[in-house]
């Protein structure tokens, strides 16, 4: 029973952790724009796309989940030309959802 769950619980993270873009690079831009009108966009440094689209930016609303923490870890990658991983997935208004970075 045991190695069922263990089973079971590994494929479901699995599904949770599914991403439509895992994206390496340098920052080149960042915009600002209203709160909750993708409202915090990032660009990487030649522009590769970000969620299997044509989108070359992610976003993050004001009103996100970490919101202030994923704004200041970006802010400072690049202000100090860090390599960051952008993690994002497609929403349905066809742009680039960052969900997840890691400062590399």
């Amino acid at each position: 029973m045991k190695i069922v769950l263990l089973l079971v619980s590994l494929v479901l993270s699995n599904v949770a952790l599914a991403w439509d873009g895992i994206t390496p690079g340098t920052i080149s831009r960042i915009d600002v724009a209203a709160g909750d009108s993708q409202g915090f966009r990032v660009y990487l440094d030649g522009s590769p796309t970000l969620c299997g689209n044509s989108a070359t930016w992610g976003y993050l609303n004001e009103n996100d989940s970490n919101y202030q923490t994923f704004v200041g870890t970006l802010l400072s990658a690049k202000v100090t030309q860090s390599n960051v991983t952008i993690y994002a997935n497609l929403q349905s208004n066809s742009y680039c959802k960052i969900e997840y970075v890691v400062l590399n």
